[in-house]
């Protein structure tokens, strides 16, 4: 019988992306339908999410840890399965590791398929990878793809049912992620690090239904919506989260917590474009007759997150390069601590990439745990197809009304000094517009953020530039009201530099910080995070099998391209 039943809704931050798996004539990957054809989120997507995150919760609050997160799960050989008993799994339905078994539990809750509430029509983005050697689209890696999304705003119904054999500290438990979602930290369906997916709880309405009362259960039994005849508790939220935060364990007690959520940090920043700027739609310039236009979703401009987040991760790569360079004596130095490789490339190619290596290693290590020494830096921060990235960039939500300006482009014959036949072009760009976006890091180490704290500095200089022509000036940006939202499961994981603040959110101990005050003097904490990792690259060496083939740069002595001492 049901017990409560919890309601609200589900608000996209950014763009949604839920597949179907399929391929269609319209995209590579379109979103789910039902079968009305009506935009839902499925249930089960929402179980998943909401199960991965109470796992990894869970053994802060005291609870035992699933055998989820085991590498290598030991059981009785005498039995074809074991099945796991923590709480994560007798709230969810357990999971077994082995095959053959019979046994096995129903969850405790009805999740239900969430529908989309409002007039918002899904759109189609395009996808591109970018090579690292010439900073344009990455054509021999063949990167380009395209995938449905919903768009930002749009609202979902929520709805879960508790079984009146939900325990107390399972109450605790999904109130905790429950929490998470509240404050805009929840994240579904796919391209979640690519600026899609990141999804906010609105308006939790918790409510209880008695049916120990003959008449409750009458009209129980009679009524459709068992809402109507059940009483609502506002407190129940708020009540668990301060018990939880009571039990919470220190984190010195708890072994092997690389795999548990216990920290993040949070970036909020404004992108501001000094000139022109593009993202090419290229549906819109399709249908606009333009050769580019920008991304527009639900009438509203966007800057996807993706594009954001591949000029990130292409300037960290060249920073990290740098530094590794200044201290390598020629190549196959380099090549040993090589901190970042270039994703797109193949075998043969310069700074072969993680995957690649990868993918070879694993014809004779088929079992092995992917390893974070394995990985290149970059790969460690912002993922690979092996291991999936902690870092999420959202998209941008224009927060001005910028001019829109009409531009026609001519290239120049190089023999003639005329109009060079078939090379014009046009453009709808955007004149100064300005962009909030979002980086989201879990788990952050030190030294990471420290490798943000210097793209965040180059990025305030103005030295990245992005989306279409580069080289005529435009995409050229600063960062303006920029502040950085810290958040920690207990006080081990509070960042150095940094103290525990007095502000919480659900179970987190948060602080909000300008990145200005991170800065301020030798000892600020931006400082300690940057020297870190600059240790980090001073201590780095790859291990046998993951060296890059070769590099792009090392073409001659190394003291020739790049001189320790440079007089102006």
């Amino acid at each position: 019988m049901i017990k409560k039943i919890i309601t609200g809704y589900i608000k996209t931050l950014t763009g949604l992306h839920i597949g179907t798996g399929e391929i269609t004539e319209t995209t590579d990957s379109p979103i789910y339908r039902n079968v009305n054809g009506d935009i839902v989120i499925p249930g089960t997507a929402i179980a998943g999410a909401l199960r991965s995150l109470a796992t990894r919760i869970a053994p802060y609050l005291g609870y035992e840890k699933c055998i989820a997160l085991d590498e290598n799960p030991q059981f009785d050989k005498n039995q074809q399965s074991k099945l796991c008993n923590c709480v994560v799994c007798d709230l969810f339905g357990p999971i077994s590791i082995g095959k053959g078994s019979e046994e096995g539990r129903a969850s405790k809750l009805w999740i239900y398929d969430a529908v989309l509430i409002n007039d918002i029509k899904a759109s189609i983005r395009d996808g591109i990878g970018i090579d690292r050697e010439t900073g344009t689209s990455s054509r021999k890696a063949r990167a380009k793809y395209d995938f449905e999304v919903v768009p930002k705003n749009s609202l979902f119904s929520f709805r879960i049912a508790l079984q009146e054999n939900v325990s107390e500290k399972e109450e605790r438990l999904l109130s905790c992620v429950l929490a998470e979602w509240q404050n805009g930290r929840g994240y579904l369906g796919g391209n979640v690090a690519r600026g899609v997916g990141n999804i906010q709880l609105k308006d939790i309405k918790v409510f209880s239904i008695n049916l120990s009362d003959v008449n409750t259960l009458i009209r129980f039994l009679k009524e459709e919506d068992e809402i109507r005849i059940a009483e609502e508790e506002k407190d129940w939220l708020e009540r668990n989260i301060n018990e939880a935060r009571q039990q919470l364990k220190d984190a010195m007690d708890i072994a092997d917590n690389e795999y548990l959520y216990n920290s993040f940090a949070q970036i909020d920043l404004t992108l501001k474009f000094s000139g022109g700027f593009v993202i090419n739609d290229i549906l819109k310039s399709f249908q606009s007759g333009f050769d580019f236009c920008p991304k527009i979703e639900n009438g509203r401009f966007v800057f996807p997150g993706s594009s954001f987040r591949g000029i990130l991760r292409s300037h960290a790569e060249k920073i990290a390069r740098s530094l590794v360079t200044l201290s390598s004596s020629n190549e196959r130095d380099f090549l040993n601590k090589c901190p970042a490789c270039n994703p797109f490339a193949d075998k043969e190619d310069p700074l072969t990439s993680c995957n690649v290596l990868f993918r070879k290693y694993k014809y004779t290590h088929k079992d092995e745990e992917i390893k974070d020494n394995k990985l290149c830096l970059a790969c460690q921060v912002f993922g690979s197809s092996f291991k999936g990235s902690r870092l999420y960039v959202s998209d941008g939500e224009m927060v001005n009304s910028p001019k829109i300006k009409i531009m026609d482009f001519l290239a120049i014959d190089r023999f003639t000094g005329g109009g060079k036949e078939g090379a014009k072009f046009d453009a709808i760009v955007l004149w100064q517009p300005k962009f909030r976006l979002r980086i989201f890091i879990e788990n952050p180490k030190e030294w990471q953020l420290g490798w943000l704290m210097l793209v965040m500095k180059d990025l305030k200089e103005g030295l990245i530039s992005f989306g279409f022509g580069k080289n005529k000036w435009f995409g050229k940006a600063t960062i303006e009201d920029e502040k950085i939202k810290v958040g920690a499961i207990s006080e081990a994981f509070i960042p150095q530099g940094l103290k525990k603040g007095d502000s919480y959110e659900g179970i987190f101990n948060i602080q909000i910080l300008k990145l200005k005050d991170l800065t301020k003097n030798n000892n600020n904490p931006a400082e300690l995070w940057i020297r870190e990792f600059h240790k980090v690259l001073s201590n780095l060496k790859r291990k046998k099998g993951f060296i890059p083939a070769s590099d792009t740069y090392f073409k001659r002595d190394v003291f020739e391209l790049y001189p320790r001492e440079v007089k102006l």
